[in-house]
Order: C-alpha cells, then sequence, then structure tokens
C-alpha cells in the first residue's frame, strides 16, 4: 500500500498526498519553491495543497531567515487523527445498528418476497443465512429429501462457513428422514459444541418433503429436488408465527439418537 493510498482514509486527495510524500523528503522543513521544482506544478497549487494539509493536520508552518517553511507534523500525531478517524467509525457503526434496529421494528414494515428458480436455487439460501446476523436458526428439515437436491462440496462448504461464523442450527428431521450422524460426513460431528447443531426427531405421523428455516425476520422455503425452488420472505409477523410453531414442535420431538 503506498502513501496515496493510506492517506485516503483521513480524507486526503491524491495530490495532497503526493506534496506531502514529496515534503518527507526534505528533514529540515522545505519551501514553495523547493516544492515547485521537486513536483514540477504552479506554487499556486502546492499553497492549496499545503493549506488543506495544515487544515487537516498533517503539516505544520514555520518561519526561518529565507521566510516561509513547511513541516510535516510529527510521526506520533498524525497516527492520533487516524485514531480520532477510527473511533468515528465505530460511533457511526453503532448508530447505524441502532436506526436500522428501530427501522425494523417500524409499524410500516413491508415483509419481501424473493424467489429463485433453477439447479443452484438452494445456493441463494445458503448465502442469505451467512449474511443474516443471526446467531441462532431454526429449521425444520427433510434431510434426506435436501441431500437430494445439494451437491456434497457444496453442503460441505456451507457448514464450514457456518461454524466459522458461530451460527447455530436447531433441526428437526422427520422420522424418515433422520440420518445417521456418525456415517455420514457430512454432517461433521455428533458433538453439539463442534458442530453447532441441535437435533431432534418429530414424531412419526409427521411427514413433509419441503423444508424451511427460520432466522430473524426471515423464513426461507426450500423444496424437494422435484420442484427445484426456493422462496424467502421477510416478515416479522411470518418468522414470529412459524418461530412459536417450530417451538412447539421442538417441545414435543424425541432427542437425536441413532
Amino acid at each position: 500500500m503506498d502513501i496515496k493510498e493510506i492517506l485516503k482514509y483521513i480524507d486526503c486527495s491524491e495530490a495532497e498526498s503526493e506534496t506531502l510524500h514529496a515534503m518527507l523528503s526534505y528533514s529540515n522543513g522545505v519551501s514553495v519553491l523547493s516544492l515547485n521544482k521537486t513536483l514540477n506544478i504552479p506554487r499556486g497549487t502546492i499553497y492549496v495543497h499545503l493549506n488543506n494539509l495544515i487544515k487537516k493536520g498533517l503539516v505544520k508552518r514555520g518561519l526561518n531567515e529565507k521566510g516561509n517553511t513547511f513541516y510535516p507534523e510529527e510521526y506520533e500525531n498524525i497516527i492520533h487523527i487516524y485514531e480520532e478517524q477510527i473511533s468515528k467509525i465505530k460511533m457511526a457503526k453503532i448508530e447505524l445498528d441502532r436506526i436500522m434496529s428501530e427501522k425494523k421494528q417500524n409499524i410500516f414494515y413491508k415483509p419481501k418476497f424473493t424467489v429463485y428458480e433453477g439447479n443452484k436455487f438452494y445456493l441463494s439460501v445458503f448465502r442469505d443465512i451467512l449474511r443474516s446476523r443471526e446467531k441462532n436458526t431454526y429449521w425444520f428439515w427433510p434431510l434426506q429429501e435436501m441431500l437430494k437436491n445439494i451437491s456434497s462440496s457444496e453442503f460441505n462448504e456451507f457448514h464450514k462457513e457456518r461454524i466459522k461464523r458461530n451460527i447455530w442450527l436447531n433441526v428437526l428431521w422427520t422420522d424418515k428422514q433422520k440420518v445417521d450422524l456418525e456415517k455420514n460426513s457430512l454432517l461433521f460431528s455428533k458433538s453439539e459444541q463442534t458442530s453447532l447443531r441441535k437435533i431432534k426427531i418429530l414424531p412419526k405421523e409427521l411427514k413433509q418433503d419441503m423444508g424451511y428455516g427460520i432466522y430473524g425476520t426471515k423464513v426461507a422455503f426450500v423444496s424437494s429436488h422435484k420442484e427445484n425452488y426456493a422462496f424467502i420472505i421477510d416478515s416479522t409477523e411470518l418468522s414470529d408465527a412459524l418461530r412459536n410453531q417450530f417451538e412447539y414442535f421442538w417441545k414435543i420431538s424425541q432427542k437425536y439418537s441413532n
């Protein structure tokens, strides 16, 4: 990363960065005339750059027998400018989180509906889950049917990234769709702490081929391989309703065992 790239983070233009970079070659300060010879740009333009750099706290002006002399600010003071900028960005992020959180709770919130079709429709759902901030997700998941859609490499990549992002799965499997975890490397460790996954088995009379997952205000529905589509609904009311249903099914379901 060169000095132009570094200085842009504290709002320096490319031309101002070049002027400051040229000044670093002069250990005892530099005159506008000397910068004019080094940079080969008009002295009036150099004065503009220097005044801007002074306002940004990166350059200071001195005076000797030859007139005005300009110096780069001390290293420690420049570092402090970066620290102030970092602090401002952190505060702005906190404020943005607050505003967006309030916006989600706004009474004029409008649900959003997105449909995905084709052979790789499930990848769009995977990406949306990984991009979400939700650390706990809830899945009514006919596993064997879903594995007909998803390649082993894609399934592995999703779970590796999910675990890296600390996203937990609370999963309900139908009895006929359950899988032996010890014999299926796709599903990672049987350990809940390693796989970030809790599994329960639904009562035998509950069967379905379509899966759905709840994360935050979103619900993702994923079809079987026969129909090849998925859709995501971003709706507070729907996600709350299905999460309540999920909690009921979770209570009446049995803990997974081989």
